[in-house]
């Protein structure tokens, strides 16, 4: 194979935008509700041990720490009888986990957009998400635990699909993906067109991966970080699909293609040794 590519490299520890921060927490506390809820329907008898112990993992990651939710509006989400209102004491310290993680330096939750650098959102998003697949190993298994999690990413995508489900362009999926993460600053990548309608990326560095390289489990890290958006992706497009053959959690760098599948069934990945010499020119 022998095809041009681009490749970019500006990473920045410190790299952010602005965000509607209200908006995400409000996802990732529905995100948390739609897997008690999955418990509850395919697994009900785990349901009380499950929580009891994602609460216990929760306030170790607290390590003593109070946070006066209050102090930055998240009190408003506290108080909202439609995010896991049968779980409010998994809710609080799930927002204290926020307030650990993102300084909100006198910023209070609102619905306007502010500056936050990736590292800080990133963080308490994938730290929640990973402390839940870690009590589901924990009760049934490692095998076990990471296949109801994988079934649960299914059910979840087709909630999405509920309210998503739309078709987009490949030309304007790849401008778009392409364009982020050359401007933010927070990936090192190169990009190959390997067809019409299928576009490579391959990632040296990646803000994700920096936000949860540390964590002891890095195959957890993987189900809490990257495997996710593949699956979630085709519930929400019509007709694009993505698919990896390794990431940064477990190898040096990560494939990433994407196609379109109105013109591609299931294109062949290009082979890691053609990735691999995809350096900075």
């Amino acid at each position: 194979m022998t095809l041009g590519y681009e490749y970019y490299g500006k990473y920045d520890d410190n790299a952010g935008d602005k965000i509607n921060l209200e908006v995400h927490i409000r996802d990732w506390l529905q995100e948390m509700e739609l897997m008690l809820d999955y418990i509850e329907i395919n697994l009900p008898e785990i349901l009380v041990p499950f929580t009891k112990q994602v609460v216990s993992r929760y306030k170790v990651e607290l390590d003593g720490k109070s946070f006066v939710l209050s102090d930055v509006g998240l009190d408003r989400l506290e108080n909202d009888q439609s995010l896991l209102s049968n779980y409010s004491h998994l809710k609080d310290l799930a927002l204290a986990m926020i307030m650990r993680y993102i300084p909100f330096k006198g910023y209070s939750l609102s619905s306007e957009e502010v500056y936050i650098r990736w590292l800080d959102f990133l963080r308490p998003k994938y730290r929640l998400r990973y402390h839940r697949i870690t009590v589901l190993v924990d009760i049934m298994g490692r095998e076990p635990g990471i296949k109801f999690f994988k079934d649960f990413v299914e059910f979840w995508g087709e909630e999405i699909a509920k309210k998503l489900k739309g078709t987009h362009s490949y030309e304007h999926v790849r401008e778009n993906r392409v364009k982020t993460w050359k401007e933010g600053n927070a990936m090192e990548f190169a990009i190959v067109d390997v067809s019409e309608a299928a576009f490579l990326g391959k990632f040296d560095k990646c803000i994700s991966h920096e936000s949860m390289k540390h964590v002891e489990d890095q195959e957890l890290a993987y189900y809490s970080v990257c495997y996710p958006a593949p699956r979630l992706l085709e519930y929400a497009h019509e007709n694009i699909s993505m698919r990896r053959t390794q990431t940064l959690f477990t190898a040096d760098f990560c494939d990433e293609l994407r196609w379109d599948r109105n013109v591609h069934d299931e294109p062949e990945q290009p082979s890691l040794e053609f990735s691999r010499k995809l350096v900075p020119k």
